[in-house]
């Protein structure tokens, strides 16, 4: 009888990622390729992120490029999005628009080789983000991208100022 109760619930469809990662309560060693699948289909947008909670489920955000809106130096930002992906990278009110100039490599296909950034969202902690990668130290610089999908740069920051992380206003979206 208990077999059948153990066939049932693994052909049942999980409702969240935390039921997905949990086996009887106890947390998985090792996920099946399904339950990875269904995973990123929740994170993307498929359902509830957990049990407890219904902010996390997905809206129906519309995005906007920078210069939708007048935004001027010294503003507070709007939530910030990866320009490829619907991931968060930080809250509103979180960042200070500065003005500062970065040479960036190029993060679009048909964009130059490089280009000077001059419009960046300040963060004075990297506890700020909800999610961003970081490069490699490159001069004392380091390169900040989206940590889901990788697209970058989209900011950066030298290690000489622990409190100074720097956003390209131009390469990010917003919630509208």
């Amino acid at each position: 009888m208990s077999g059948d109760t153990e066939s049932q619930n693994t052909t049942e469809a999980p409702a969240t990622v935390d039921s997905l990662l949990e086996d009887n309560g106890e947390p998985q060693q090792q996920l099946s390729a399904d339950q990875l699948r269904e995973i990123q289909k929740l994170l993307m947008g498929g359902g509830p992120l957990t049990q407890d909670s219904g902010a996390s489920q997905p809206t129906n955000q519309s995005f906007v490029e920078w210069g939708s809106s007048p935004c001027e130096v010294g503003s507070k930002n709007k939530e910030i999005h990866c320009p490829r992906c619907p991931s968060k990278i930080c809250l509103a009110d979180t960042a200070v628009l500065v003005e500062s100039e970065m040479k960036m490599s190029r993060y679009k296909v048909d964009a130059p080789e490089s280009e000077v950034v001059t419009k960046f969202w300040l963060l004075t902690s990297l506890m700020a983000f909800e999610n961003i990668g970081v490069s490699h130290l490159v001069e004392n610089i380091k390169f900040l991208s989206c940590a889901d999908c990788e697209v970058g740069p989209i900011g950066w920051h030298d290690i000489t100022d622990k409190t100074k992380f720097y956003i390209a206003a131009e390469r990010v979206r917003y919630v509208e």
